[in-house]
């Protein structure tokens, strides 16, 4: 992914010109790291990759405009002030969603497995010996 491309993408998604969309490079640029590095190493998904990185973009345009007293309008105009957040938001979840196949699941992790954990010996956990003053 290129961020030429991911500048272009995000700057059809918000309806800005080059130049407007240029000065949003910290965000195009952010959003770029964060796609890299949700991704699983699967080749391929280029196209879907950047668009999903264009989406985060936008919606943190969004949140940048809303914060500083801008006023953004996406999809219905009538929407009320969170309209456009929940517009961008949606966005951002459908592109992430054609780019599945290259990212990892969020909150997958790994864990170390194979190795027990210190036990304690049977009857002296802090149970042992309470049997009788449970009902």
């Amino acid at each position: 992914m290129e961020l030429e491309s991911i500048l272009e993408r995000f700057g059809r998604m918000c309806a800005l010109t080059p130049e407007e969309a240029g000065r949003q490079g910290d965000l195009c640029a952010a959003a770029l790291r964060q796609v890299e590095g949700e991704r699983n190493g699967i080749p391929g998904g280029e196209e879907e990759l950047a668009d999903y990185a264009a989406a985060i973009a936008a919606r943190r345009f969004v949140l940048r405009c809303l914060s500083t007293g801008g006023v953004v309008s996406i999809g219905d105009p009538r929407a009320e002030r969170g309209g456009a957040l929940n517009a961008a938001g949606t966005m951002e979840a459908e592109y992430r969603q054609g780019a599945a196949r290259w990212l990892r699941p969020r909150g997958f992790c790994f864990r170390q497995a194979g190795k027990e954990e210190a036990s304690i010996p049977p009857g002296e956990d802090d149970l042992a010996g309470k049997e009788g003053e449970r009902e």
